[in-house]
């Protein structure tokens, strides 16, 4: 099925992605070898360091970093532009920065996700990072968990998805209290030490509590992630003044921290995704065209910048056909398995539920247009700021050093 391609002339680089850095980063601590090559030149500079911190700024991409920090200590200590993972969405780039794997590995597609391999149905429609179903009640814990188990577990792959029990390296992980246990971050964590944190100071705190921790007889990865500029500008926009102070002060934080010195560390700081500015009344609501909406055989999953459309058996074609005509000027149809195939969920082992996940069709937003369709009772989020396209704002993140 022929269509025509987005922006994107490529997936993402092959060399200079978040997959490139996990390869590296594990090369220096000594650990397995991952599929993804390392960026050129990075386990050397680290080699030597006896602690590896991995601070994860989520949503600074490159473009809000040039537009409000642009003469700050993150833009005079940038080593690299990177390419997030495809989709550029925290799930999916958290997702390869817990697991080292690349999306096709780790199988995480997206903040919704169709799990087929639990619930009654069977099947359950996800938000990955809560395990809450899509339009449904949430879950009781003891569900949560069992969930966690089983969807990120791969069991047809040659290792376990949790880098924390493939290295030999002492692991610490700091994140806010109100993640730090839950099921996600536990199946994915099981090896690692978990420090907690509610304000600001209090992760930078914790960053030097970890790194006087370590221990002389092993290396030391410390994995750190702060959400707070991620949601001020999902809420107010990402060049929103509360988002912009946000990034003030953590710019500022971390200088605070950096000032007594790293010793035998180094501090790497990068993103998940950055950000567009989703007008609202550049959202379509599926539902509303319900000659189209009537072809999916479940509801939209993935994300609002690049949503899965599973259609009825026999129907992808005229859903296509009618999706291009009708909706041309603000997306691409893209087949899904073609993505996979030439790359956009990064090469190595194939997740075993992967293909299920993707949908029979991927739909690309343009410019800063958005797509949601509506189930009864669903709560409606009101966006601002939005990623998981392709557009450069979205995709490219920072990789700053500190040594």
């Amino acid at each position: 099925m022929p269509y025509a391609s987005p922006p994107l002339a490529s997936p993402p680089d092959a060399r200079m992605g978040l997959p490139n850095l996990m390869r590296s980063l594990v090369e220096a601590l000594g650990g397995p070898e991952l599929p993804a090559p390392a960026i050129p030149g990075l386990a050397e500079r680290l080699a030597g360091r006896q602690t590896l911190i991995l601070l994860v700024a989520d949503g600074l991409g490159e473009a809000q970093l040039r537009r409000h920090l642009p003469r700050g200590l993150l833009a005079r200590q940038q080593l690299h532009r990177l390419a997030s993972v495809f989709p550029s969405t925290t799930a999916s780039a958290v997702g390869t920065l817990l697991t080292g794997l690349p999306p096709i590995s780790h199988g995480l597609s997206g903040w919704h996700v169709w799990a087929e391999e639990v619930g009654d149905a069977p099947g359950e429609l996800l938000a990955i990072l809560p395990l809450s179903r899509r339009g449904g009640p949430t879950p009781p814990p003891e569900t949560r968990i069992a969930w966690a188990r089983q969807i990120l577990a791969a069991p047809d792959l040659p290792l376990p998805l949790d880098l924390s029990t493939r290295l030999a390296a002492k692991v610490t992980h700091i994140a806010p209290n109100d993640i730090l246990h839950s099921p996600f971050n536990e199946q994915l964590s099981q090896a690692a030490i978990r420090l907690g944190y509610q304000r600001l100071d209090e992760l930078f705190a914790g960053l030097r509590q970890a790194l006087e921790a370590r221990d002389p007889a092993r290396p030391h990865f410390i994995y750190a992630y702060w959400p707070d500029f991620d949601s001020l500008a999902h809420h107010f926009g990402p060049d929103s003044p509360e988002a912009v102070a946000a990034l003030k002060a953590f710019q500022q934080g971390l200088g605070k921290f950096l000032a007594p010195g790293l010793e035998q560390a180094a501090l790497l700081l990068t993103a998940d995704h950055g950000f567009i500015t989703a007008p609202p009344e550049r959202l379509i609501r599926l539902d509303q065209h319900p000659d189209l909406h009537r072809l999916l055989r479940q509801p939209l999953s993935g994300e609002r910048r690049a949503a899965y459309a599973h259609i009825q058996p026999g129907q992808v074609e005229e859903f296509a056909q009618r999706a291009r005509e009708r909706l041309g000027h603000a997306l691409w149809v893209c087949p899904s398995q073609e993505l996979l195939a030439a790359g956009w969920f990064g090469q190595g082992p194939l997740h075993p539920r992967l293909l299920s996940r993707i949908g029979d069709l991927t739909l690309i937003l343009k410019e800063d247009w958005t797509l949601k369709d509506s189930l009864p009772g669903e709560r409606e989020h009101r966006q601002i700021g939005m990623h998981g396209g392709v557009s450069p704002a979205e995709r490219q993140v920072p990789l700053c050093l500190f040594t």
